[in-house]
């Protein structure tokens, strides 16, 4: 489970090492070498647990599901960070009512 992205909905395989991460920073703290960039990404989709490939020089918007399930993998990310800021914005909101 990512600690940086909180609803990660795939996994992406590093073409330098050929691991599975939820996200490039779960990938910087374990590895020791840098990630490598890649013309073509391979993805694990969560739902449907079907991996895909994809590339990002032809990448348009119905490129943002899986090809298998549908599932819509390019969300806004939510992280530890957006949850408190949204904490926050909500009790700015009650105190002023």
């Amino acid at each position: 489970m990512c600690k940086h992205i909180l609803n990660a909905q795939v996994a992406i395989r590093a073409a330098c090492c050929k691991k599975w991460f939820d996200c490039a920073e779960c990938h910087q703290e374990i590895e020791n070498h840098p990630l490598q960039k890649n013309v073509e990404m391979v993805f694990a989709c969560k739902k449907c647990k079907k991996v895909f490939r994809k590339d990002i020089t032809d990448y348009d918007e119905s490129d943002e599901y899986c090809p298998h399930c549908d599932n819509h993998y390019v969300i806004k990310a939510v992280t530890q960070e957006s949850k408190e800021i949204q904490k926050f914005e909500n009790l700015v909101k009650e105190v002023k009512q």
